[in-house]
C-alpha cells in the first residue's frame, strides 16, 4: 500500500481516537477487521503482495474467530481501546496503539505495526517496551540479515529513507525534483508514491509512461499530481478503478474458486481423452483377432499330424507359404487352437465395449472442454456453488478419521475409533495447540478438541472429557478421571504399539461418561 493512500486512511481514523471498539473479527486468514463504536471498522488485508489498511463505514457479515496463531494472539492481546494511529513520514507503515484491556485480569497496552510494504509486508504485535510478541510472518536471520522479526526480539523498523513529501512541498520544489526525469523515476524523488499512484497521475495528466518530464508535460504532470495528493484513493479510483479491501477479497475468492473448478474440469477432460485413447488402442488390438482365428484354424486343420510336446511348429499357410507358430507344450494342438479362439473372442468383446463407450467419452470430453471455455463468464455466485459442490468429490469419498462431534462454542471434537486411528487423530489431525484428552488409567480413545487458534472454554473441555470417558473401558463407571493437555505435550512411545503415547503437563477432570453429551444436555433442559 503506497504511503499517500495509507496517510489518507489514517487521517480519516484519527478524529475518532481514542476509539471504543468491539472484538476483532476475522473474515479469513488474511483479513482482520476491528469494528469501531458506534459504527465503521478498520480493515486490515495482509495477503501479499497487496497488503492494505482501510477505514470503512461497513463491518463484515459472517466473520468469525481467529483462523491463524497470529490472529489468536491479536484477539487475546489487542483488546483495549484504539488510542493512536501513526505513520512515520509517508512510510508504508501504520502503528496502531491499543490501551490496556480492562477485565478480571488487566491486559497490558500493545502496539500493532502494519508493514504494508508489498511482498515484504507483515503484521507485528509489540509490547510496551517494543518487544515482538508475535508476527504474521516470522523473519529469521537466514531471510533478512538487517533485522529479525520473531517473539522476544526488540522490534527494528524498516530502514529509513529521505525523499520529498509532496503534501508539503511547493510546486517549484516539486518541479525542480522532477524536471528531466521519466515517470518511472518519480518514486525515487517523491515520498508516498509508488507504481499505482504514479500510474494514476499519468492517466489523469494524459502523459505517456515513457515521456520526459519537462515543459508542458511537466506542468500537466504537476497538475495531476496535486489532484492525487489531495485525494489519493479517489483519484486512483477515477483513473484506474482501484479496488478496495472487500473487492480484493472477492477477487481472491473468485480466483481460488476458478482454479479449483478449472482443475476439476481439466482433469475430467484429460481423463476422457485418456480413456478415448485406450479405447482406440483396444479397437486396434481387435485386428489381431483375425490373425488368432486364422492360426487356430490352421492348428485344427493339421492337428492329427502335429507332434506332442512341441514348443513351435511350422505349417503351410492357407494363402500359401509357411508360418511358424508357438505352442504351449503342455497342451494338445486342439487346446492350443481353443486358447487362440478365446483370445480372439476376448479382444473382439473388448473392442465392442470400447466402441459402445467411445460416443459417451467423446460427449464427456466435449462437455468438459465447453465448460472450461465458459468459465470466465460465470458469476461469482455460480463459481462459488460449483467449487463448494466439488468438496465431497475432492475428498474422493474417503471417510474422515475419527468420530466428529460439535461441541459448545462451535468447536469440533474428534474421537479415535481404534488404536491405529488414535495415532492418526493425535499425530496427523491435531495441531500443537489443540487440546488432547484421554481417560486416566483405562484403555480408550484419543480425543482432540480442534482449537483453530482459539482459547478453549472449560465447558468445551468437559464436553470432550465425557466423550473420552464414554469411548473407553471406563464407560460403565461414574465420576471417571480424564486427563487433558495440549497436543504438543504428547509423544509416541518409541517402539510401542499403535495408540501408545506418553504426555505431560496434564490436568484432570472427573466426569460422567457419555457418547452423546449434546443430546443428554438437550434432554435435561427439556425436563
Amino acid at each position: 500500500m503506497e504511503g499517500l493512500l495509507l496517510a489518507q486512511a489514517l487521517d480519516a481514523l484519527r478524529p475518532r481516537l481514542p476509539a471504543e471498539r468491539l472484538s476483532w473479527r476475522f473474515v479469513d486468514e488474511h483479513t482482520a477487521v476491528l469494528p469501531l463504536v458506534p459504527e465503521g471498522a478498520v480493515w486490515l488485508f495482509d495477503r501479499l503482495p497487496h497488503p492494505r489498511l482501510e477505514v470503512r463505514s461497513d463491518q463484515p457479515s459472517g466473520a468469525g474467530g481467529p483462523t491463524t496463531r497470529f490472529q489468536a494472539l491479536l484477539a487475546a492481546r489487542a483488546v483495549g481501546a484504539l488510542v493512536a494511529a501513526e505513520q512515520p513520514g509517508l512510510d508504508r507503515v501504520a502503528r496502531l496503539r491499543f490501551g490496556a484491556g480492562v477485565g478480571f485480569v488487566e491486559t497490558p497496552p500493545v502496539e500493532l505495526v502494519a508493514e504494508l510494504t508489498g511482498r515484504n509486508g507483515n503484521l507485528i504485535l509489540l509490547d510496551e517496551q517494543g518487544v515482538v510478541l508475535g508476527a504474521a510472518r516470522e523473519i529469521g536471520p537466514e531471510i533478512n540479515r538487517y533485522r529479525v522479526v520473531r517473539p522476544g526480539v526488540t522490534y527494528k523498523p524498516p530502514p529509513p529513507y529521505d525523499k520529498l513529501d509532496p503534501r508539503h512541498a511547493t510546486r517549484e520544489e516539486l518541479a525542480d525534483a522532477l524536471r528531466g526525469r521519466r515517470p518511472t523515476q518519480v518514486k525515487r524523488a517523491l515520498d508516498g508514491l509508488g507504481p499505482e499512484l504514479t500510474e494514476a497521475v499519468l492517466a489523469l495528466a494524459g502523459v505517456p509512461a515513457d515521456a520526459q518530464l519537462d515543459g508542458a508535460t511537466l506542468d500537466a504532470f504537476l497538475d495531476a499530481l496535486a489532484e492525487v495528493v489531495d485525494d489519493p484513493s479517489g483519484a486512483a479510483r477515477r483513473a484506474l478503478g482501484r479496488p478496495d479491501v472487500a473487492t480484493l477479497r472477492d477477487r481472491e475468492r473468485r480466483d481460488a474458486d476458478l482454479r479449483r473448478v478449472r482443475a476439476h474440469l481439466e482433469e475430467r477432460a484429460k481423463l476422457a481423452r485418456k480413456r478415448l485413447a485406450d479405447a482406440a488402442r483396444t479397437v486396434e488390438a481387435a485386428d489381431e483377432a483375425t490373425r488368432l482365428r486364422g492360426e487356430a484354424d490352421l492348428l485344427l486343420a493339421h492337428a492329427g499330424r502335429l507332434p506332442g510336446g512341441a514348443e513351435t511348429v511350422t505349417l503351410p499357410a492357407f494363402e500359401g507359404g509357411e508360418v511358424e507358430l508357438s505352442l504351449d507344450p503342455a497342451r494338445s494342438p486342439a487346446a492350443n487352437a481353443e486358447s487362440r479362439y478365446e483370445q480372439a473372442r476376448r479382444r473382439e468383446a473388448r473392442a465392442e465395449r470400447a466402441l459402445e463407450r467411445a460416443g459417451e467419452l467423446e460427449r464427456e470430453r466435449d462437455a468438459a472442454e465447453a465448460e472450461l471455455a465458459r468459465l470466465p463468464e460465470l458469476s461469482d455466485a455460480e463459481l462459488r456453488r460449483r467449487a463448494e459442490a466439488l468438496e465431497p468429490e475432492r475428498q474422493g469419498g474417503k471417510r474422515e478419521p475419527g468420530f466428529r462431534y460439535r461441541a459448545p462454542h462451535d468447536f469440533t471434537v474428534v474421537v479415535g475409533r481404534n488404536a491405529r486411528e488414535n495415532d492418526v487423530v493425535t499425530f496427523k489431525v491435531a495441531r500443537s495447540r489443540d487440546v488432547w484428552l484421554h481417560v486416566q488409567g483405562w484403555q480408550g480413545s484419543h480425543v482432540v478438541i480442534l482449537a483453530n487458534g482459539r482459547e478453549v472454554p472449560f465447558d468445551t473441555v468437559l464436553f470432550a472429557a465425557r466423550l473420552a470417558a464414554g469411548h473407553s473401558k471406563a464407560s460403565g463407571g461414574d465420576n471417571v478421571p480424564v486427563d487433558y493437555t495440549l497436543r504438543k505435550h504428547v509423544w509416541k512411545v518409541k517402539g510401542g504399539p499403535p495408540g501408545a503415547v506418553r504426555f505431560t503437563q496434564q490436568k484432570t477432570v472427573y466426569v460422567t461418561p457419555s457418547r452423546n453429551p449434546a443430546a443428554e444436555k438437550a434432554a435435561a433442559g427439556g425436563r
